[in-house]
C-alpha cells in the first residue's frame, strides 16, 4: 500500500513538470515562448542593422543605467534611438549568436537571461575594424497590451 502511495505522489509531481523548449532548459510555457519570440526578432534587426526594428521591440518606459552608478551613462529610449541609429552608421556588418540561458515571468513582468557573442565591422576615422566580444546580460520585459517590450538590458 505504501508503495501505491508514493507512486501516486510520484505521478501527481509530473504532471506538474512543465516539458522544456526544444534544445533549452527553459519550460515550454506561453510566456516563455512570447520572450523568445521576441528576442529572436531582436536578434534579426541587429543583424539587419535596423534601428526601427529594434526600437519596435521596447517599451516607451524603457531605461538603461548600464549596470553602474554613474549617472552619467544612463539613457532612455530616445538615448536608445540616438545610440542605435549613431552605431548603425558606423556598422558594416553585425553577427550575433545569442543564447537564452533561463526566462522567468512574473505577472506582467519578466526578464530573459541571455549570453551572447557579437562580431562587428565598424568603421572608424582611423580605418576599418573588425571587433569581437562577448557578455552576459539581462532583459527585462514588460507586458504592454497583449505584447512583452524591453525595458532594459540591450
Amino acid at each position: 500500500m505504501r508503495s501505491v502511495v508514493l507512486f501516486a505522489a510520484f505521478l501527481g509531481l509530473a504532471g506538474c513538470a512543465h516539458s522544456k523548449i526544444p534544445l533549452t532548459n527553459i519550460d515550454d510555457t506561453d510566456e516563455n515562448r512570447q520572450i523568445l519570440t521576441i528576442v529572436d526578432e531582436y536578434h534579426r534587426a541587429m543583424e539587419n542593422l535596423d534601428a526601427t526594428a529594434v526600437l519596435a521591440l521596447v517599451s516607451p518606459s524603457f531605461y538603461e543605467d548600464n549596470g553602474n552608478t554613474n549617472a552619467n551613462d544612463d539613457y532612455d529610449l530616445e538615448g536608445l534611438k540616438t545610440n542605435l541609429t549613431a552605431e548603425f552608421q558606423r556598422t558594416k556588418a553585425l553577427q550575433l549568436q545569442l543564447r537564452v540561458d533561463a526566462i522567468q515571468v512574473e505577472d506582467n513582468q519578466a526578464y530573459a537571461e541571455l549570453y551572447y557573442v557579437v562580431r562587428a565591422h565598424n568603421n572608424y576615422p582611423a580605418g576599418d575594424k573588425w571587433e569581437t566580444g562577448t557578455d552576459r546580460t539581462r532583459l527585462q520585459f514588460e507586458r504592454v497590451g497583449d505584447r512583452w517590450l524591453i525595458t532594459s538590458g540591450l
